[in-house]
């Protein structure tokens, strides 16, 4: 053993950014190099642990015990193997700047000895081999990450609605929480709620975080903007085709960013009124708002164009909830004649493959010439004809159409194929609107509002009487088949769609 009078630094790590298992921990390096030190003879005047990666300059502890040994306490440190000391050029640099000025004498590790004079170079080696290790493991986590995002599988957490699932590697639905993110897309979609308002409705419906409390308008935002949620999984603003059973249709998706990226955003209302945006003066066409007044939502003209001379009447809220719920009263037909228009809609939806065949083929040909683009683009780079820059972002812009397009495509062929199980939903459709008059009736204000926009449209006020009224398709069609005709006259209607309703007073009572 040779004889050491030099005071040394302990100096532990253990990454918390990585899943390093071969690294030891803090407890177990700490006794080992004890252990070491006892067996050297040397002298340990403090020790010093640390949880971090060295892969980034800027370790609190490790300044700190530079700043040790610089002052002249300390002038030599024992750590277990030099890349647990270092893993980056600026902190190698500082301790071999200390080693050639003599303020660090001896750096001993478990299995090497390091001097100022004649061990700098392997040293440096080293501290090199574990920098280069670290940039390694970044770009093939990448690359994995971006092997993985080609085949449609998410490299990451799962979003919220959606669960890791473990025994199969693959994302799938939460069936709890999925919900909360298609009411979230159809609510936003209408472009009446605001982020914090539907996140008080999820809120109302049950949503809540693991401790209990609210979602707030921010995580609504990250649901609407997710294009994960249509099936597009999205890394480094490019998108990829995801494996994972999509939550929303990409129309509904797109509905939404629309209402996200445009003028069109719901603002946010002091007073939730379920009737504005929905009713119309029928003496000068403005629109009806509303306002709250001594405990009552009254709804009245905007006088907009200053020539109305109904603007000072107001209509009580609770007394037009009636009038409407009468115009339901047109769906009220037994199940016979939701059956022949069940039947109705299976032979319209299964004609013309050859249309459906034309758009393909019109949808294919442009794939194909975005990759013929794609690789002249890339001939032209080669060549040195443009430059990085350029290339890099058009052939991102390519690659992001190519993916809508083989989206677009496979959307339509999986529509193509499940037109006829549609037809069950659409039948379930006109089931509720039989019941939708006694449903709007019993409803809170936010469904009485989803009732009305799905249903009607354009319903026009003049005396404090409804004077026109238009549904919604298929709810036109619906509401204007007798409830007393034959088979054959409900056949000639069923494709019937006008769409205004002869006008017709609604009284109501003087208020």
């Amino acid at each position: 053993m040779i004889p050491n009078i030099m005071k040394f630094v302990l100096y532990c790590r253990k990454s918390t950014e990585s899943d390093d298992r071969q690294v030891l921990s803090l407890d177990s390096q700490e006794k080992e190099l004890l252990s070491l030190a006892e067996r050297l003879g040397l002298d340990i005047v403090k020790i010093f642990r640390e949880s971090k990666s060295a892969k980034a300059p800027g370790r609190p502890v490790f300044n700190e015990m530079l700043k040790f040994v610089s002052s002249g306490k300390a002038e030599a440190i024992l750590c277990w193997k030099i890349d647990r000391l270092t893993r980056n050029p600026i902190d190698s640099g500082q301790i071999q700047w200390l080693l050639q000025n003599d303020q660090i004498k001896r750096i001993q590790t478990f299995e090497k000895n390091f001097l100022p004079n004649d061990n700098v170079l392997l040293m440096s080696i080293e501290q090199g081999m574990a920098s280069q290790y670290i940039r390694d493991l970044s770009s093939n986590i990448k690359r994995g990450h971006r092997a993985k995002l080609e085949r449609g599988c998410w490299p990451s957490r799962a979003p919220f609605g959606y669960l890791n699932d473990r025994a199969t590697i693959t994302i799938v639905i939460d069936p709890v929480n999925s919900k909360y993110v298609i009411r979230a897309f159809e609510l936003y979609a209408t472009g009446s709620y605001s982020f914090k308002n539907i996140a008080e409705i999820l809120c109302n419906e049950g949503l809540k975080t693991k401790t209990g409390k609210k979602y707030f308008g921010g995580n609504v935002y990250k649901i609407v903007n997710n294009p994960f949620y249509c099936g597009l999984m999205r890394r480094d603003e490019k998108l990829y085709i995801g494996n994972h059973p999509p939550l929303v249709s990409k129309e509904l998706f797109d509905t939404v960013q629309n209402v996200l990226h445009n003028k069109n955003r719901p603002r946010v209302k002091t007073h939730f009124f379920p009737l504005r945006g929905f009713l119309k003066c029928e003496n000068c066409g403005c629109s009806l708002t509303a306002s709250l007044k001594k405990g009552h939502h009254y709804y009245y003209c905007t006088n907009s164009k200053g020539v109305c001379t109904e603007h000072k009447t107001y209509m009580r809220e609770n007394s037009l909830y009636p009038i409407i719920a009468s115009l339901f009263e047109k769906f009220n037909i037994d199940e016979t004649l939701v059956e022949i228009l069940y039947d109705s809609a299976k032979e319209k939806l299964g004609l013309d493959n050859e249309y459906m065949k034309s758009i393909l083929a019109t949808l294919q040909k442009s794939l194909d010439a975005l990759v013929v683009k794609e690789s002249r683009l890339v001939d032209t780079f080669l060549d040195r004809q443009v430059s990085k820059e350029i290339y890099d972002s058009k052939i991102l812009e390519i690659q992001n159409e190519k993916t809508l397009l083989t989206k677009q495509i496979s959307d339509m062929k999986e529509k193509h194929a499940m037109k006829i199980s549609t037809l069950e939903p659409t039948r379930e459709v006109f089931l509720r609107a039989s019941r939708s008059s006694k449903r709007f009736l019993l409803a809170d204000d936010i469904e009485k509002r989803e009732i009305i926009e799905n249903i009607v449209w354009n319903l026009s006020f003049k005396d404090q009487n409804m004077l026109k009224y238009q549904f919604k398709s298929p709810y036109s069609a619906l509401a204007n088949v007798p409830k007393n005709a034959d088979i054959l006259t409900m056949r000639k209607r069923r494709d019937s769609n006008s769409r205004w309703v002869a006008p017709h007073r609604l009284s109501r009572s003087a208020h």
